[in-house]
Formats: C-alpha cells, structure tokens, sequence
C-alpha cells in the first residue's frame, strides 16, 4: 500500500494537521508498473496537535516530538514517523513554509527490511 502524508503548519491558529492517504487501487498488483495518481488517494485519518506543544516537543528532541506525534488516531510505523518528524521539524524551522507532503510506499519498506534481514 502507498501512503501519503499531508503536514500542514497553520500560524494564526497555532496549528499542526497531518492527514494520512493511502492509495488503494486493486488493479495495481496485476500490473507490473503502476502509474501513481495522486487523485487515487484515499483519507484514512487527520490529527490536528497544538502547535505551542509541537514546538516544545521540538525542543526537547526528535523521541519526545515523535511520541506527541503518535495518538490514539495516528500511529505511523517507526520509519516513517522519524520522517515525518523531521519534516515537523523543518517545517518549524523555516519561514515561510508551510506545507510538506511525504509519499510512502510499503513495498520498498518491506523489501529493504528484507534485504537487511538477509545480510
């Protein structure tokens, strides 16, 4: 499955909003290349967190920012939510950047735990 990530820093509502995507497109396993159409995705989920607690949390380093990140709605694997806390991380260390989108895609995760599982 491909997902994409949506993050979203709003100042004047001192906001963050990550929305998770999936693309679900049963056709794709019979073809041996895909085209990847954004307009395919689908919402699984959207969190809005506090943007003075996102700051903090920056603050005291990427585990705590990640543990604020993780919720009950929310829940990332490992390897993506350490990008997806980066790109928090860049976004609040920027100006004038706002918007960061992630895609993901299960099947390269799967096969580099594989090949590392291998060696």
């Amino acid at each position: 499955m491909k997902h994409k990530f949506l993050i979203r820093k709003d100042n004047e509502k001192n906001q963050l909003t990550i929305q998770e995507f999936a693309y679900l497109d049963k056709e794709s396993k019979t073809r041996e290349f895909m085209v990847f159409d954004q307009d395919s995705f689908s919402l699984l989920c959207m969190e809005t967190y506090d943007g003075k607690k996102m700051r903090s949390a920056i603050k005291k380093g990427k585990e705590t920012l990640v543990s604020e990140l993780r919720t009950e709605k929310m829940f990332p694997i490992g390897i993506y939510v350490d990008k997806i806390a980066e790109s928090v991380m860049e976004l609040y260390g920027s100006k004038g950047m706002d918007t960061l989108e992630l895609l993901f895609d299960d099947k390269e995760f799967l096969e580099m735990n594989n090949s590392t599982s291998e060696t």
